[in-house]
């Protein structure tokens, strides 16, 4: 184990305790908020419903007027939107709608299918309790009451609550300006032609998908060749970001720069982590207060180094709250081959059988350059750092991917 490693556990706290709380925010109609973060708590400044409502179609009454068995008198009827106004007497009562105000003399509904309308006798034939069938004032919000708290993700639900408190208009944190780049001479985009020792860059195509959010505005800086002076140069482009992502070069090789050239335009936390796949990660703050993210360039690296590090920091700087993987126990169906002193991270297809036991496969080769086994698992199979390897059926950890879905 190298002096200077870190656990994945480690790493990711020396990457929190080096990230910001963002603070720039705008104001937003409900419907363009859709899917962005909530700047500052909202509060409701109202009751609502703002007055006792039916529950149900029925008919509003008095419930001791019911002594004896007697029948009730129709007198009038309130509708949703169109309150009753008439003038009660003792043993009235009045036909009423779903949502339809609740007069202040009546304090029982009866739904209409319990009962008898004969002319304008009402026959109650199921009493019901004292108080039934009414919602009273209050019940969905209370004015002062938190409706949604600083740092939530707007979705549906979020909005309409907003709205149902008479809401237009929200603050929500400004998007999140991401760049990212892709290093190394042997990368040509998708369409060109290969030359000999040339693949196609995938990397880009994997951040910018990751990164897919209302929250979220991604700048593609390209691909950046292995030498200083065009990493430099795209460097400086990043200054202008909330957060740079590259990926590749951030290993120890001849033509591996990131890191020293980040030492050069800004300061680098660490780069070694005890976990496969995704061993070299660069992490750092460049001049301008840009976070700097390096990525290993075999894209399964890529993915699981951005699920594990990259994602969280976005969250802080969101100031969403951080939120625990998901884990499960399954048994293993194959026996997987691991050596101790590294927490690995195994592609998986978590499955159920038809009498509820989870059980996990191996997707096969587990190389970090095995792209096509990431679109096979729906998990990772998580293996401790002490584990040296797995007997088939033996009982595994895994993180489902659901686990990293909707994470700003």
């Amino acid at each position: 184990m190298s002096n200077d490693s870190l656990t994945a556990e480690a790493a990711l706290q020396k990457i929190l305790d080096i990230t910001p709380l963002m603070q720039e925010y705008e104001d937003l109609d409900l419907v363009q908020a859709m899917g962005r973060i909530l700047f500052e708590d909202v509060k409701a400044g109202m009751d609502s419903p703002p007055f006792r409502n039916s529950a149900m179609d029925g008919f509003a009454f008095r419930h001791c007027d019911l002594s004896g068995g007697r029948a009730l008198r129709l007198n009038g009827k309130s509708l949703a939107g169109h309150p009753s106004t008439g003038l009660r007497q003792d043993g009235d009562c009045i036909r009423i709608t779903t949502g339809a105000m609740v007069p202040e003399w009546a304090d029982t509904v009866v739904m209409q299918e319990n009962t008898n309308l004969l002319g304008d006798q009402l026959h109650v034939t199921q009493v019901p309790a004292k108080g039934d069938n009414i919602r009273e004032a209050g019940t969905n919000m209370r004015h002062g009451e938190l409706l949604v708290p600083a740092g939530d993700r707007l979705g549906a639900s979020q909005l309409a609550v907003l709205g149902s408190a008479g809401l237009t208009r929200v603050r929500v944190l400004r998007k999140l300006r991401v760049v990212i780049f892709s290093t190394g001479d042997e990368l040509v985009d998708p369409g060109s032609s290969l030359k000999a020792g040339q693949i196609y860059d995938s990397n880009r195509l994997l951040l910018t998908g990751l990164l897919m959010s209302p929250s979220i505005e991604v700048l593609d800086l390209g691909i950046c060749a292995d030498d200083k002076q065009s990493l430099s140069k795209v460097m400086q482009e990043a200054m202008d970001a909330d957060i740079a992502i590259s990926s590749g070069g951030v290993s120890v090789g001849d033509a591996d720069f990131v890191k020293e050239v980040l030492d050069q335009n800004g300061k680098l936390s660490m780069w070694k982590i005890l976990m496969k796949p995704g061993r070299p990660l660069s992490a750092g703050v460049l001049n301008s207060g840009t976070r700097f993210f390096g990525l290993p360039g075999n894209p399964v690296s890529g993915i699981v180094t951005f699920k594990l590090f990259v994602i969280p920091a976005i969250r802080k700087m969101l100031g969403m709250e951080q939120i625990p993987l998901l884990t499960m126990q399954a048994r293993c169906n194959d026996a997987l081959s691991k050596d101790p002193g590294r927490q690995e991270y195994q592609r998986g297809i978590l499955s159920q059988s038809e009498e509820g036991e989870w059980t996990v496969s191996t997707t096969g080769l587990q190389d970090s350059h095995v792209l096509t086994s990431m679109s096979e698992a729906n998990c990772f199979i998580n293996l401790p750092l002490a584990s040296a390897g797995v007997a088939a059926g033996e009982t595994v950890q895994v993180i489902p991917f659901s686990s990293f879905n909707h994470q700003f």
